[in-house]
């Protein structure tokens, strides 16, 4: 995916030039990936850019007039201090680096964007890096002894880490328990990911670091004085502004379409018709019948992808894994099918991504959760909804304990839940009605659902609407009670796109219109058809929930690759789970009693194809190719000046 990537080294340990060319070697997994890599040999440090060649095209870096500062560039810069830069004709780098000259490392805090920066500083001897202050070009980093080392995936770091860091075993506790990292972990000690909205200055002669954040969530004001039609008429403003400024520019831009609220706004709010949409999904799925219904009344050039037999996953396994490292289970892997003929159709996406959290999408144990009695409370009801109600349903405390190994049991014994209150230890102290919504945004939407984005990033360019930082700040000003039951995101679609209120979202069916009066009686339709169909077998089974069923695909064509990845006796050697807990997980599975139950196994069958990847495979290669001395001898210090730009 698109990033930046770099190494500092003062101490000479090893050749920073060569070492920039072979993270940028491990970055490139697609023909049309392209990286640029500058070496400086004064103070032994690369810098590199990584991308899919449409935003940051031009040739990096960019120095100043002076070439004692220069600015590597990922993203895009909206606009800076107030005032908006055109799309159509920007310069970001240079406006950047005026920022720096201007404001010193408290550049960041002025920009609007999503965009991830580094700037050289040769002046003053310095390495600073920044990012948008919700974080959306992901950056991991280590310190190996006396350096800095940082990429956008896992591997470009840990192929210069000898011997791989240890597994951060609080790391896998988490993984299983809630698909996801918490905070800035990652699966190995001492790789971690640098959190959002911060600063990170590097002393290029010591590599000692310094992390500030520049902007937190208690910034948000409070706006309890609005009532629901004032806030979707200044929240339907800010999106559709949004919305007109990310369509802008060179570019040919479409949109992943469901049947929900997020993608339909902005399909619906486009400037121009005849933009492609994109759905993917089981026939008669809810998302592929709303979407193509909305895709009609909004003029899009619709393209639907049939997920109806699981054959695609082991097509698109092996680049799943190499884009998102583990850190996305593969039963979250639905959309690899189609971007190749979305990336022929358009060269930016502009997605929905967690558009429902930042509109608000509380339903009644949310809004209790707002009004939770203590602190105490707090906690216990978010760790049951990260482990049972945010995605498949995970391991249970009973099951979590018989699935360790007993060599490793009592170490692991309470890690999720302890590390679970430590990340969420920081977000008790904001506004009580909606710290909740400030930990999911920083935690689900950050380590979860964000490793879309990174799929998609390897065929296109993607853009946030939602994430647009006036938008984000009116509606997270909002109390709670006013962004509940999606009352302010449909009060928007109603008001904005009265059309499109007029098709049933995928949640539950019902019409997303703002008038109750209408939404009750239709809900009420609804619900008595369900019924007839429950009682009578009538009126047809209903539309699936899903659009991918991941569960029978791993009863049926998907059965004997998950045999090999859980029972080939690699995932046994590791000693970290009782094979035969996991082979009774997997009998459940098959049984088909239980509903659910991939989400038991996926984690543990995508963890140990992280380790296969990140892990063996490496050694593999070293023994392969030992003696290493050549390899080894290429990194160390040596006339490496040039800076080159290098495509696969």
């Amino acid at each position: 995916m698109s990033g930046l990537f770099g190494f500092v080294d003062p101490g000479q340990h090893l050749n920073a030039g060569v070492a920039g060319e072979a993270i940028a070697a491990r970055l490139r997994h697609l023909p049309w990936h392209r990286t640029q890599v500058h070496f400086e040999p004064d103070v032994n440090a690369s810098l590199g850019h990584h991308g899919i060649g449409h935003f940051n095209g031009a040739c990096q870096p960019l120095w100043d007039a002076t070439r004692c500062r220069a600015v590597f560039l990922c993203g895009e810069i909206y606009g800076a201090e107030g005032c908006e830069w055109p799309v159509e004709a920007r310069e970001d780098a240079q406006r950047v680096l005026d920022l720096y000259d201007r404001h010193g490392r408290g550049f960041a805090r002025r920009l609007d964007g999503a965009f991830l920066i580094a700037i050289l500083d040769l002046e003053i001897r310095q390495l600073v890096i920044a990012n948008d202050r919700f974080g959306l070009y992901p950056l991991f980093y280590a310190r190996p002894p006396g350096g800095l080392l940082f990429a956008p995936e896992m591997k470009g770091i840990l192929s210069l880490l000898q011997p791989t860091p240890r597994l951060d075993l609080t790391g896998v506790a988490q993984y299983l328990r809630f698909q996801q990292l918490l905070g800035d972990r990652t699966f190995f000690e001492g790789v971690k990911l640098l959190p959002p909205a911060v600063t990170l200055v590097c002393d290029l002669e010591t590599a000692q670091i310094d992390l500030q954040p520049y902007w937190s969530f208690a910034e948000i004001p409070f706006r309890p004085d609005l009532c629901l039609p004032e806030a979707a008429e200044e929240a339907g403003h800010l999106l559709r502004r949004s919305v007109t400024r990310l369509a802008r520019g060179p570019y040919a831009v479409g949109a992943f379409l469901s049947g929900g609220l997020d993608s339909r706004a902005i399909v619906g709010l486009l400037p121009e018709r005849g933009a492609p949409t994109f759905t993917f999904g089981q026939p008669e799925a809810r998302d592929v019948v709303y979407a193509a219904r909305i895709a009609r009344m909004a003029g899009t050039r619709h393209h639907w992808f049939d997920l109806s037999e699981g054959c695609w996953v082991l097509d698109h396994l092996d680049l799943h894994l190499q884009l998102t490292e583990g850190l996305h289970s593969w039963i979250h892997m639905h959309g690899m099918s189609v971007l190749a003929e979305a990336r022929s159709c358009m060269a930016v996406n502009l997605t929905g991504w967690d558009g429902g959290e930042v509109m608000g999408t509380h339903d009644d144990r949310e809004l209790l959760r707002a009004q939770a009695v203590d602190k105490p409370a707090l906690v216990s009801d978010l760790f049951e909804c990260f482990n049972q109600r945010y995605t498949w349903p995970g391991l249970t405390e009973a099951e979590e304990r018989l699935l360790y190994h007993d060599g490793v049991r009592a170490r692991m014994s309470g890690l999720a839940f302890d590390s679970f209150r430590e990340e969420l230890a920081s977000f008790l102290d904001y506004r009580p009605d909606m710290r909740a919504d400030f930990f999911f945004l920083h935690t689900q939407c950050r380590r979860m659902t964000a490793n879309m984005v990174t799929l998609y990033r390897s065929h296109f360019e993607t853009r946030f609407p939602y994430f647009d930082q006036a938008l984000t700040d009116f509606t997270y000003s909002l109390p709670a009670t006013l962004r509940g039951y999606k009352a302010l995101h449909r009060a928007v679609i109603a008001r904005e796109l009265p059309r499109l209120a007029l098709i049933p979202y995928e949640h539950d069916e019902t019409l997303p219109t703002a008038n109750t009066w209408i939404r009750a009686t239709h809900g009420f339709g609804v619900k008595a058809l369900r019924r007839l169909r429950r009682l009578s077998g009538w009126f047809g089974h209903g539309r699936p929930t899903l659009y991918a069923d991941y569960e029978r695909y791993l009863r049926e064509e998907l059965r004997p690759w998950a045999e090999s990845v859980l029972f080939d006796g690699r995932l046994a050697g590791r000693g970290l789970f009782d094979p035969a807990f996991v082979r009774t997980l997997f009998e459940r599975h098959l049984s088909g009693r239980e509903l659910w139950t991939i989400g038991k196994l996926a984690p543990i069958m995508s963890l140990e194809l992280m380790l296969r990847h990140l892990v063996d495979e490496p050694n593999e290669r070293a023994l392969n190719d030992s003696p290493n001395e050549t390899h080894l001898a290429a990194l160390r210090p040596g006339p490496v000046t040039a800076a080159r730009q290098t495509g696969q």
